[in-house]
């Protein structure tokens, strides 16, 4: 009775700590001594935030938490902080800003939410105003121009993120922290589900990011950002609206977004409706074309997708809880999926992507191949408690539940449906400094329920679940930045029997055929994850990082259980748990698994201060046991080419799919990323970039491994007009691996000009940009298409944009 007395006012001690009422002001101005206006200014552990007034002041009244940490943001400027500790007083803090020659935004896929200038790992960050002048209708296609990022490109319909030469399950998507919970990280056909028409910026992480994001993060993170779940007070009404048209594809996309709220509630709201036809490209679509393959257009390469979001949220001093809802509707084509066409062809039909299942409709698509079509549900909550009790500064709650399916439409009528049905749940807690350390610990839930029923259901049903901790702390020592990280995960991968049917084309052009039933155990995965990295400002506006990580991978289902045709990507996939010989047999017994273990070096040069500056990145991955993808140079018959004399279709011509086989094996994978910048006026900026990747398994080269890649662009920024021009090199791809083919380098100009004007309290932009200007036959190596799929030709868009 007595111990439990003594445990309740221990409890009601921490919870009743004495609270202070204070006031909190000061001035900030640049290391010249003239006021910021408008910097940002925020108490650690609250929702509290003031802005500087054309003198440069702030001031906070009734300032309640003991314990006060400021932090003061200005996207010209470096990140300012001063953490006052306990106090019970009135406060006057005073902060001078040291000028940057970048935007200096905040990174909130860092845990620690560091600069752009502070993050001790390479990260690009690109803000909402860049992002509306490179929106493209996918991710990968909006993100390929950041340095060491590329695309998967299939087709302009489809296209994920390439970092440093990792793709699929390596590179993690998520939304505002949370994972995007599609199937894109399962094939390159199938579109990345988040949308970016309303994102306020969007973060590339470089390298391994596995503490905060799981095993699938080893080649980095793309977070979309958006403002879905408001977190701060507003009160009033803002927002935006756009439209515009793109002539490659005779493409209109409309879009708007407004925020809004009273008092403690606030709400958001989001949509956009995008339709565009087939992209017109120079030539034929496929290197060898067929005699009835039209000149200058991608087949099944249209799209409409409809997207809305809604949020709503409570927002107090002490913390703010919300919701949002998202609904995705996307009809896609797939290219590269050409039919024999029979006599009744209908040549210059419109194919438009709506009422897909009308018999006439179907008759229009039945030729161009495969459409998608992508339904998609997304819950989500979000939620922080500030000083919940002492010690604590901050817990963060998150968590998304996605119901996502698409059927693949082929000859009008429904094939493969996939279906994913996920849940993410993140809860963070972050501490006071202890010896100068701070940081936060974690724990993280993920489930996956993913099916697959029809013809390319390549993969058996399955579930994937993991659960993880982590910690990350952080200490500044004079000029010096330490950040050490851990995290522990255990994840599970339980799939339902299947079997597996493999015909085998052989040189003298007779299938051997195989068809094994198996059960497969619940495969249990135990990773270890840990970092260590210092950033140090060695002389003002210099830095250099330096992080050295050893990450450990689970494989995902993909890579363990793929069994069967992929047509989307014109092979058949056998995975890591099968036993295939040289021969293309598959043994009964399934082969032993290993984790992928990569140690990971990297060493980040910045200036970013004056009238020129730059980032230059350098990194070496060895990877034990590197899961990849490549081709053993057999082929497997489709089930329609078995009805076929030994694999040979009515014109005497071998046909099948190329066998692709999952395996492992120690890689090594080096090379940078480098951008640099000049102002050569108060008007005018020269920014060149290039990135190098070399990726090699043991005696062979790894598969679809980017080029070599050089760029620049000349911008002009003058009262309300702004342009640029510029252009990106790509080398050929000569190293290439067994069987792969080599690919021809490309050259794209682009250019775009924009004008901003205001009238009646609406800011109002006028813009237009063009792309590939010379017009140019351009093949991406990344991609599986690339001998089937150029990039789109000479694109014009244009369009207004309005801010309220």
């Amino acid at each position: 009775m007595k111990m439990r007395s003594l445990l309740n006012l221990s409890i009601a001690g921490l919870l009743s700590a004495p609270v202070y009422a204070t006031t909190v002001t000061g001035k900030v101005t640049d290391t010249a001594g003239q006021p910021v206006a408008g910097a940002e200014v925020k108490i650690e552990g609250s929702r509290r935030v003031a802005y500087t007034d054309a003198n440069g002041i702030y001031r906070f009244d009734d300032v309640k938490q003991p314990h006060i940490h400021l932090h003061v943001y200005s996207s010209n400027y470096i990140h300012g902080d001063n953490d006052l500790g306990d106090v019970n007083t009135d406060q006057n803090v005073d902060f001078v800003l040291k000028p940057a020659s970048v935007e200096n935004i905040v990174v909130t896929a860092n845990a620690l939410q560091s600069s752009v200038l502070e993050s001790v790992t390479p990260v690009t960050v690109i803000g909402a105003e860049k992002l509306r002048k490179i929106e493209a209708p996918t991710l990968g296609e909006t993100l390929k121009n950041a340095p060491g990022v590329h695309s998967t490109y299939f087709g302009p319909v489809s296209s994920s993120p390439v970092i440093r030469g990792n793709d699929g399950p390596r590179v993690k998507i998520v939304q505002n922290g949370l994972d995007v919970s599609d199937v894109s990280r399962v094939g390159p056909d199938h579109n990345v589900a988040t949308t970016l028409s309303s994102a306020t910026q969007v973060e590339v992480l470089r390298g391994p990011a596995t503490l905060q994001y799981g095993s699938g993060a080893i080649g980095g993170v793309v977070n979309v950002v958006d403002k879905r779940i408001p977190q701060y007070q507003i009160d009033g009404v803002e927002g935006e609206a756009e439209t515009s048209y793109s002539t490659v594809n005779n493409g209109s996309y409309t879009r708007a977004d407004v925020t809004g709220g009273s008092g403690n509630i606030a709400w958001h709201v989001d949509g956009f409706y995008r339709d565009t036809d087939n992209a017109d490209i120079p030539g034929f679509a496929s290197i060898d074309p067929d005699e009835d393959e039209p000149n200058g257009v991608l087949e099944s390469s249209a799209m409409e997708t409809r997207n809305v979001v809604a949020g709503l949220s409570y927002v107090a001093e002490e913390g703010y809880f919300g919701f949002a809802v998202e609904q995705l509707d996307n009809k896609y084509g797939v290219p590269g999926h050409r039919h024999a066409h029979g006599e009744e062809e209908h040549e210059g039909e419109d194919h438009d992507l709506e009422e897909h299942d009308h018999e006439e409709h179907a008759e229009e698509h039945a030729e161009e191949g495969v459409l998608l079509d992508v339904d998609m549900t997304r819950y989500q909550a979000a939620g922080e408690w500030h000083s919940p009790v002492r010690g604590l500064t901050n817990l963060k709650f998150a968590a998304a539940y996605t119901d996502y399916e698409h059927a693949e439409i082929e000859d009008g009528e429904p094939g493969t449906v996939f279906t994913n049905e996920s849940s993410d749940i993140r809860l963070s807690a972050y501490h006071e400094e202890v010896n100068g350390w701070h940081g936060v610990f974690g724990l993280q839930f993920n489930h996956s329920d993913y099916n697959a029923v029809g013809e390319e259901a390549f993969t058996p049903a399955n579930t994937t679940s993991s659960y993880a901790l982590y910690l990350i702390e952080q200490k500044k020592v004079g000029n010096v930045t330490f950040e050490l990280g851990g995290r522990l995960e255990r994840t599970t991968l339980d799939a339902d029997a299947s079997e597996v049917e493999l015909d085998v084309l052989h040189d003298e052009h007779e299938g051997e055929e195989h068809a094994v039933a198996f059960n497969f155990p619940d495969y249990d995965f135990t990773s270890l994850s840990l970092s260590a990295g210092a950033n140090w400002e060695y002389q003002e506006g210099h830095s250099v990082a330096v992080t050295l990580s050893r990450s450990e991978r689970a494989p995902s289902q993909q890579e363990l259980f793929s069994a069967g045709q992929h047509l989307a990507t014109q092979s058949y996939e056998v995975g890591l748990v099968f036993d295939m010989d040289e021969e293309g047999h598959i043994e009964e017994d399934l082969r032993s698994v290993n984790e992928e273990v990569s140690t990971n070096l990297d060493i980040t040069f910045r200036k970013f201060t004056g009238s020129w500056g730059y980032s230059a990145s350098f990194f070496y991955n060895q990877a034990d046991d590197y899961i990849f993808q490549t081709s053993t140079g057999l082929t497997a018959l489709s089930e329609h080419e078995e009805h076929e004399e030994h694999g040979h279709d009515e014109h005497g011509d071998e046909e099948g799919l190329p066998i692709y086989y999952f395996q492992q094996a120690d890689a090594d994978i080096w090379g940078f990323e480098a951008e640099t910048y000049v102002d050569l006026s108060d008007t005018l900026r020269l920014t060149v970039f290039g990135d190098y990747i070399r990726a090699e398994i043991e005696d062979d080269n790894l598969p679809r491994t980017p080029p070599m890649r050089f760029g620049s662009e000349l911008s002009y920024v003058n009262d309300g007009l702004s342009a640029d021009v510029g252009f990106t090199w790509y080398d050929d791809q000569n190293e290439v691996a067994s069987f792969e083919t080599a690919t021809d380098g490309y050259t794209l100009v682009n250019a775009s000009v924009q004008y901003e004007f205001g009238t009646q309290g609406i800011d109002w932009v006028v813009f237009a940009r063009g792309e590939n200007l010379t017009d140019e036959e351009a093949r991406v190596h990344t991609s599986f298409l690339k001998d089937q799929a150029p990039l789109p030709g000479r694109n014009f868009t244009m369009g207004v944009r309005a801010l309220f």
